[in-house]
């Protein structure tokens, strides 16, 4: 099987069976990074964004990464439990994207109490993830929380996520920089910032709500760990700013506001 599905990556346009699948929704959370990343979820984000998949084995796919507890499975253990975690957010992400993509062949594919499934639990997965790992020695790259991001930028961005719980996606932000204790060495904080300037590109979120909202965020630095959660969430600003700025969209209100936060 990993023989022929390795095969498959270098076709142009390969078909897969459901025992394909199968096995490569098995193989998701693979401790091996040449088989997780190179192979399994290089096929599964491949198939769903070149809809090589029929849209029964779209919902197969969906149907198989949820039935077990979705990302809270096993969401108390760390190592090889969370290397399946942070790619079912992945996955989970790649699905909704094209769910709520118009052009898709996927369009609207996901079942209405599947898909409000993903998108609770994609709100909520960074509340509950507490493995900070960006990259193992052991396991390769591990990522939780950039996939988490990642995940999260779809569910803000999901037509059907309610544009008034958009305070909630604030809070949840504010609570994850403030109890993360380390400084972010893997980009985490960038792909943060996407939750952020993806939906105010889309048109889902004003400057004015983002302005607001980092006006009224506090962070004392009393301990040497407070100083790496400033500096974790100055840089998630920072790169707000960028993607705003080069765009040439970026407003007065949101720009004095990255430029005066500081502690």
């Amino acid at each position: 099987m990993y023989q022929e599905l390795l095969r498959k990556i270098t076709e142009e346009k390969p078909s897969f069976s459901q025992e394909e699948i199968q096995w490569l929704l098995e193989h998701l959370g693979d401790p091996s990074p040449e088989i997780r990343d190179e192979l399994v979820f290089t096929s599964l984000a491949r198939g769903i964004q070149e809809e090589l998949f029929t849209k029964e084995q779209f919902q197969l796919i969906t149907y198989v990464i949820v039935s077990d507890g979705g990302l809270d499975k096993e969401i108390d253990k760390t190592g090889a439990s969370t290397l399946e975690r942070s790619f079912r957010a992945l996955i989970y992400a790649n699905l909704l994207s094209a769910d709520s993509n118009e052009h898709s062949l996927f369009y609207q594919v996901l079942k209405s109490d599947i898909r409000n499934m993903m998108l609770y639990q994609g709100l909520h997965y960074l509340e509950k993830e507490e493995d900070t790992t960006g990259f193992s020695s052991q396991y390769g790259w591990v990522h939780a929380f950039a996939h988490g991001a990642d995940l999260l930028t779809e569910v803000v961005c999901h037509p059907d996520f309610p544009i008034n719980s958009v305070h909630g996606v604030f809070d949840i932000l504010g609570q994850l920089f403030k109890r993360i204790s380390i400084r972010f060495t893997d980009d985490e904080d960038w792909r943060l910032a996407r939750v952020l300037y993806e939906p105010i590109l889309q048109g889902k979120l004003d400057q004015e709500q983002v302005a607001s909202w980092i006006k009224a965020v506090d962070f004392p630095i009393e301990e040497r760990e407070d100083f790496y959660k400033f500096s974790n969430f100055r840089s998630c600003l920072l790169e707000v700013y960028v993607q705003l700025d080069q765009r040439n969209i970026l407003q007065a209100d949101l720009k004095e506001a990255i430029q005066s936060f500081q502690y």
